[in-house]
């Protein structure tokens, strides 16, 4: 996961940087999910170990990561009044997209208000938040 957030700390100019957070301990993040009643996956409570959250790529990127102590954005948050399913952990949003996981399906997803029919053929799969973060340095390098 290290080397995912130096690399996009290298992609900067005038109007792309981003800013990552003060890492969350082990024990913040245990915290949390008990005070939520949720898990957290592994692959993204190693990126909270490093960030707790952060904003990515700039205005243009437009990424948002959510943390565990974050005083903007909380994992969870939901600001579509409710239009997210309730078994979507929300973890951020890229562009109009949440990124979120399905503890059902143990993946990772962009979610853009997609009716039940249109989730498995509309919305972007990753095995992993390391995958979630592969694709988005290739989207905002490529």
């Amino acid at each position: 996961m290290q080397k995912f957030i130096d690399e996009i700390k290298l992609i900067q100019d005038d109007w792309m940087c981003s800013e990552f957070h003060e890492p969350a301990s082990e024990s913040d993040i245990a915290a949390f999910e008990r005070e939520n009643g949720i898990v957290i996956p592994q692959s993204y409570k190693d990126f909270l170990v490093l960030s707790d959250g952060g904003e990515l790529f700039g205005a243009v990127g437009n990424v948002w990561l959510y943390g565990v102590k974050a005083t903007r954005f909380k994992i969870g948050d939901d600001f579509s009044d409710g239009m997210v399913p309730k078994d979507f952990l929300i973890l951020g949003f890229h562009d109009s997209q949440h990124i979120c996981f399905m503890p059902e399906r143990n993946k990772f997803l962009f979610y853009e208000y997609e009716t039940p029919d249109e989730i498995e053929s509309e919305c972007l799969w990753f095995d992993s938040f390391y995958d979630v973060m592969e694709y988005l340095i290739d989207v905002h390098t490529g």
